[in-house]
């Protein structure tokens, strides 16, 4: 269906006397449906996007007359204006385009290209596919330029770009640029009718720990949840047994869950998510002194991590760009919901030695962090470390200026959870106990209330279990809880 067209190339650089791909059949085709079918233009707004809101998608098109066309019925259906062949011909001559686009005939001779607009589906299809390839090309040429200018001390950056580049252009979605406030107003009132309809259903996924949900509404789009506690004290089990829930226990729909293990092997983690599943002493295992009735349990739990749709990259030392790049590709082979990293401290920033100090890598690498949950519009939870600072002052609990390294983490998270023991016990003191008495302090949630959440941890199976509420554990409702 695609056919050639001039020889002029619309960017710098692409094949001198080749014309870029393109259907002007499939162009006609589609202009001439909506002309017919004026509510398939919300379709073509929707599965066409706008990465310039000025365009508003007519950007798919390589014909200028179709674009000018397609533009202005853009306009006349966002004003609820009638759409046909009279009030179209009239909106063009009173924007002086009529005659650029090849006058009343040219429109009319559109609304008799096609018979009807059943097809619509199939031209809007098409229009997209050959504007995505045309991307590719002016990306690759973008890749081709920048690559000769670039030094050895902006490879990184180059590389991360590209695949920036390429992801968006592959996973094919909507680019949103300046939304009006028209636009957010419906969105909004939207996403309210849906918690109204579906009162007491968490708009995000769910953790497995009630209180924690109720706090949160679940693990919601594009944010940055970070889980910090001191070495030890069950930062990555708190996080595995979350993704354990989501891939696993999710009543509702299992979904597919990413983890970036930059400090255990992938084969010791799933050794504790089988203990953990399965309820396993882990300590027993590694002894030898496992029973039937635990390998028989442990059996069954390997079924359904097996099961499961999670994810291990065991790879260390990863910089942010790295990280970034592994997890476009794994949300784009694998469309995981939910990435975990553990942990924040042990990556690094490309071209570290362009950094003062730690603390303004770290914020890099955090700022990274929050931009890919945007990016990937999944929720993401970091595990980061705790400094000393807590065991000096009086109670032993931390806060959110103890989160070691950086206080741009707490500037970039959505939420931090910090896990402490419930007591005012030294760390040392309570890693030799089996099961922990401790809690879950939730010192930010940006849109919802902060408070204590109380949890049991079973050292031996590497699993948190929600504890019995005592008076003042709950979350609380409103205000602010000095922490």
């Amino acid at each position: 269906m695609s056919q050639p067209a001039n020889k002029e190339t619309p960017f710098s650089g692409a094949d001198v006397g080749r014309s870029l791909p393109h259907s002007e059949e499939a162009e006609r085709c589609l202009l001439g449906s909506l002309l017919l079918n004026p509510e398939l233009i919300g379709d073509c707004v929707e599965q066409f996007g706008a990465q310039d809101m000025e365009m508003q998608g007519a950007e798919c098109f390589y014909d200028e007359k179709h674009r000018l066309l397609y533009r202005t019925l853009v306009d006349m259906w966002r004003d609820r204006e009638p759409v046909d062949i009279a009030t179209v011909t009239v909106k063009l001559a009173g924007r002086g385009l009529l005659d650029l686009v090849g006058g009343a005939v040219w429109v009319t001779k559109l609304s008799n290209t096609v018979g009807t607009a059943a097809n619509a589906g199939f031209y809007i299809n098409t229009v997209r596919q050959m504007f995505r390839v045309r991307e590719l090309i002016r990306a690759g040429q973008e890749i081709v330029t920048k690559s000769y200018e670039a030094n050895e001390e902006r490879v990184d950056d180059l590389v991360d770009q590209v695949e920036e580049m390429v992801f968006k252009i592959a996973r094919d979605k909507d680019v949103k640029g300046v939304t009006s406030s028209d636009v957010a107003v419906k969105e909004a009132f939207s996403e309210i009718h849906e918690i109204i309809e579906h009162k007491g259903k968490l708009r995000g996924l769910p953790t497995g720990f009630p209180d924690l949900d109720r706090c949160t509404d679940g693990l919601q789009q594009s944010s940055m949840i970070v889980i910090a506690a001191r070495p030890s004290m069950g930062k990555t089990s708190l996080a595995m047994n979350i993704a354990e829930h989501v891939a696993i226990h999710n009543q509702e729909k299992p979904a597919p869950v990413g983890v970036f293990s930059l400090e255990m092997p992938a084969v010791q983690l799933m050794i504790r998510m089988l203990c953990s599943v399965g309820e396993v002493s882990m300590s027993r295992l590694r002894s030898g002194l496992s029973t039937s009735a635990e390998h028989a349990a442990l059996a069954r739990a390997a079924d359904k991590i097996a099961k499961s749709k999670i994810f291990v990259d065991e790879t260390g030392g990863l910089s942010i760009m790295e990280l970034r790049a592994k997890a476009r590709r794994m949300h784009l082979k694998h469309k995981i919901e939910l990435l975990v990293v553990d942990y924040l401290q042990l990556m690094r920033a490309p071209s570290s030695s362009k950094y003062d100090n730690r603390q303004q890598e770290i914020a890099t690498i955090s700022g990274g962090l929050k931009t890919l949950a945007k990016e990937l519009k999944i929720p993401i939870i970091v595990l980061s470390q705790l400094n000393r600072e807590a065991e000096k002052r009086e109670g032993g609990k931390p806060r959110l200026s103890d989160l070691r390294e950086s206080g741009a983490i707490e500037q970039d998270a959505d939420v931090v959870c910090l896990i402490a023991p419930k007591d005012e016990r030294k760390d040392e003191e309570v890693m030799s106990e089996e099961i922990t008495q401790a809690e879950l302090i939730v010192a930010k949630n940006r849109n919802g209330p902060q408070g204590r959440i109380p949890l049991q941890f079973r050292r031996d199976i590497t699993r948190f279990f929600s504890a019995a509420i005592e008076p003042g554990d709950a979350p609380m409702p409103s205000g602010r809880e000095e922490v």
